[in-house]
C-alpha cells in the first residue's frame, strides 16, 4: 500500500539567515593611499586612447563624451583621496602621533559612539570605524568643503594652495588656489549634472584633449602638496 503523503502547508522559516561579520575599514598607510590615487589617475589617463581612436573615426561627439568623463572620474578620484586623508589623519591626531587641529576639539562624535568608545578601552579602532561611516557620503571637492576639511585634518588649505601653486605672496597662492578648486569643481557639475550643457541656452560646452589634460594637472598638483605635508608631519 502507497504512504500518504503530508501535503498541509508548514510555517514558513523567518530571520534563520545568520548575519555575516562586516569586515572593518582597512587602515592604509600614507603611501598605499598615494598610490590608490596613482592607480585610479592612470586608469583614467587610459581613456585618451580610447578618445583618439573615436576621433580618428569621425566619432568627434563619442570622443568628447570620454573627454567629459575623465573630468567626472578625476575629481571623483581626489574626493576619494581626501577622505582616504581624512581618516588617516584625524585617527593620528586621536592616537596623539600628530598635534591636534584647531578645529579638532570641535569635531562632533555621537552618544552611541561615545558609549562604545568606553566599553573598548583597550582599542581606539573604533574611531576609525566612526570616521569610515561619518565621511562616506560627504564630498569635499567644493571650496569651502575642501577647506573645511584639510583645516579639520591638520593639513591646511592654505598651506596645501601654497605647496600646489607657490607665488610671491601667500595670500595670492591661497586666491589663486581656490579659483582652481572651485572652476574644477564647477565644471565637474556641470558635465555630472547637466550633461556639460547650459541651463540658460542649452547648448553644449565644447572641451578638448588638452583642456582635460591640465584639469587633471591640476588635480595631481593638490594631490601631491596635500601628500607632502602629511609626510613632512611624519
Amino acid at each position: 500500500m502507497a504512504t500518504k503523503r503530508d501535503l498541509s502547508l508548514t510555517p514558513r522559516k523567518e530571520n534563520q539567515r545568520e548575519a555575516q561579520p562586516i569586515a572593518p575599514p582597512v587602515q592604509f598607510s600614507l603611501s598605499e593611499i598615494k598610490q590608490h590615487f596613482i592607480d585610479g589617475m592612470e586608469s583614467i589617463k587610459a581613456q585618451n586612447e580610447v578618445a583618439a581612436s573615436l576621433s580618428e573615426q569621425g566619432n568627434i561627439e563619442g570622443s568628447k563624451t570620454i573627454l567629459r568623463s575623465q573630468v567626472v572620474f578625476a575629481e571623483g578620484l581626489l574626493d576619494f583621496y581626501i577622505h582616504e586623508m581624512s581618516k588617516y589623519c584625524l585617527f593620528r591626531m586621536f592616537t596623539g602621533q600628530w598635534d591636534k587641529s584647531e578645529k579638532y576639539a570641535s569635531f562632533m562624535v555621537p552618544m552611541e559612539k561615545v558609549e562604545e568608545a568606553i566599553s573598548a578601552t583597550e582599542s581606539k579602532n573604533w574611531f576609525f570605524d566612526y570616521l569610515n561611516d561619518r565621511f562616506c557620503r560627504d564630498v569635499f571637492i567644493s571650496k569651502e568643503s575642501m577647506q573645511d576639511q584639510l583645516n579639520l585634518i591638520g593639513i591646511g588649505f592654505t598651506r596645501v594652495m601654497v605647496n600646489a601653486f607657490p607665488s610671491d605672496k601667500e595670500e595670492t597662492s591661497r586666491k589663486y588656489g581656490a579659483q582652481v578648486v572651485s572652476d574644477l569643481f564647477h565644471r565637474r557639475n556641470v558635465v555630472a549634472h547637466q550633461i556639460d550643457r547650459s541651463h540658460a541656452s542649452a547648448q553644449q560646452n565644447d572641451i578638448s584633449k588638452e583642456f582635460v589634460s591640465d584639469y587633471i594637472s591640476k588635480i595631481e598638483t593638490i594631490m601631491n602638496a596635500i601628500h607632502t605635508l602629511a609626510e613632512q608631519k611624519g
